[in-house]
């Protein structure tokens, strides 16, 4: 990530945001590899979860930038909880994913954490982020 910000305060950037153009603008500079992953996680409909969402978690309680862990690092191992991935390996069940979702969003600032479940769950909406706004940012995502 370019500019080391939670992808919660890129969200909250991108909501201030006032016109199209500064919207894909924030998009592109923070638009590196893994966010692009976390977009396309976010947008495509054909990518599917392996993983049942824990009922209760603890939200950290660190405040922004002193959590365990972050999404940014967090995107290179999500392949764990895609349905399929040809890098899960074999005798990875449902419960052991979700026992490895328990413990990450455990260890996210609870802003990031919220963020990444509501994609988990299909539920990811932010203010003025379309699907075709993303696919005009890059056009080479696939969603």
């Amino acid at each position: 990530m370019s500019s080391e910000k939670l992808y919660s305060e890129i969200f909250e950037e991108f909501e201030k945001a006032t016109t199209k153009q500064e919207r894909i603008n924030i998009l592109r500079r923070e638009g590196d590899e893994r966010f692009r992953f976390f977009l396309q996680l976010a947008f495509n409909p054909a990518i599917e979860f392996d993983i049942q969402l824990p009922h209760m978690y603890r939200p950290a309680k660190e405040p922004a930038g002193l959590n365990y862990a972050y999404l940014d690092t967090e995107m290179p191992k999500m392949y764990r909880f895609l349905k399929g991935h040809p890098m899960r390996p074999p005798g990875y069940t449902t419960e052991r994913t979700t026992q490895q979702l328990l413990v990450m969003i455990e260890s996210l600032h609870k802003d990031e954490a919220a963020l990444i479940l509501k994609v988990f769950q299909k539920q990811f909406k932010i203010k003025n982020l379309t699907h075709g706004l993303v696919k005009e940012a890059f056009p080479d995502l696939i969603i």
